[in-house]
């Protein structure tokens, strides 16, 4: 099984170029609607090599708890 964790906080609007974007360090995606008139639910598409293992989510999730 493999996993992404995302925070609220790294979703960016881009005025410039009137589109949402998943920002995380290096890593930029961007956020598209689920249907072409709905501007309300957004989905982002991410290929296998951008997920981690499964096995280090206990790892992430201290990690991140510890933080706020």
């Amino acid at each position: 099984m493999l996993y992404r964790i995302f925070k609220k906080d790294e979703i960016h609007y881009i005025h410039k170029e009137r589109k949402y974007f998943m920002k995380q360090n290096e890593f930029k995606k961007q956020l598209v609607p689920m249907n072409p008139d709905n501007q309300v639910n957004y989905k982002l598409t991410l290929n296998l090599k951008e997920l981690k293992e499964i096995a280090n989510l206990i790892k992430e999730l201290e990690r991140i708890l510890e933080l706020d």
